[in-house]
């Protein structure tokens, strides 16, 4: 496997990467019903206008085909001191080949060859994105609602010119706020609610699959999301199926926008949609 900069492209290499970049994001999602992501609507025209408008295009290529972009995959200089990835697609056959580090590595050395300090993205939590990159070194800087779809987004960041250390998921946030613990228990998934005082963390254990957080809530918001589950559930707090099969789990959002998804385990994960 190899990797290059793409400046110029034919139109069938464009159609072929809009053609991988679909592919990727329509299947391998986390949780399953999310709403459908963007690049699963990526076309040709759109790789030729992120390179006419400056931005950079990576390419993994195995056996003379293409597995991956860092792309329609984008770089984008944001200020010369920072680049922000936009997209990032592997082949659904070539996952689990190393062709996203190859990537991202490309882009990264680029970055520190250009005086870059940090290189940012941002992630969505319910498709699992997070995870990964945190095992690649990227921390997170803040949680927040996407503003076009019921899911929660983390920003991440990095020095491209350290070594990519492995960020230990900080899977439980700071209070002020509401906390839910989502945990797989026998026979089902369980979720705790606590409120957490200024400056409180409760760590994680081996049975988490989930976390959401409310910023600044109080009781009184506790007391409602508390009866939002408790109107799908088998019992108080326990739902008798994976928590896949939760809908309260996949897409906090949809009941309470200010609810944030902020971790989800990557052992949790749907069957991909081919």
């Amino acid at each position: 496997m190899h990797v290059n900069l793409i400046t110029t492209l034919s139109g069938e290499l464009a159609e072929r990467i809009s053609e991988l970049v679909r592919a990727a994001y329509a299947t391998g999602d986390l949780l399953p019903g999310l709403p459908v992501a963007d690049g699963a609507l990526a076309d040709a025209a759109e790789v030729h206008r992120d390179l006419a408008a400056g931005q950079l295009l990576w390419v993994a290529w195995d056996a003379g085909r293409p597995v991956g972009t860092v792309g329609t995959v984008r770089a984008v200089r944001v200020t010369p001191e920072l680049w922000e990835v936009r997209r990032l697609a592997v082949d659904p056959t070539s996952r689990r080949t190393g062709a996203a580090r190859a990537l991202l590595g490309r882009l990264e050395a680029a970055a520190t060859a250009a005086g870059v300090r940090e290189v940012a993205l941002d992630a969505v939590v319910e498709r699992g994105n997070p995870a990964f990159y945190a095992r690649l070194g990227y921390r997170t800087v803040r949680h927040f609602g996407a503003a076009d779809k019921p899911l929660s987004e983390v920003h991440m960041r990095r020095a491209p010119d350290t070594p990519p250390v492995p960020v230990p998921h900080e899977a439980f946030p700071v209070g002020p706020g509401l906390l839910l613990h989502w945990r797989a228990v026998a026979e089902g998934t369980s979720c705790r609610l606590r409120l957490l005082a200024a400056g409180e963390r409760v760590p994680a254990g081996p049975e988490t699959v989930g976390v959401d957080f409310w910023p600044g809530a109080r009781a009184a918001e506790l007391a409602l999301v508390r009866a939002t589950l408790a109107a799908g559930a088998d019992g108080e707090v326990f739902f008798a199926r994976p928590a896949l099969a939760v809908d309260a789990f996949c897409r906090p959002r949809e009941r309470h926008p200010q609810l944030l998804a902020w971790w989800r385990s990557p052992l949790v994960r749907a069957p991909m949609r081919v």
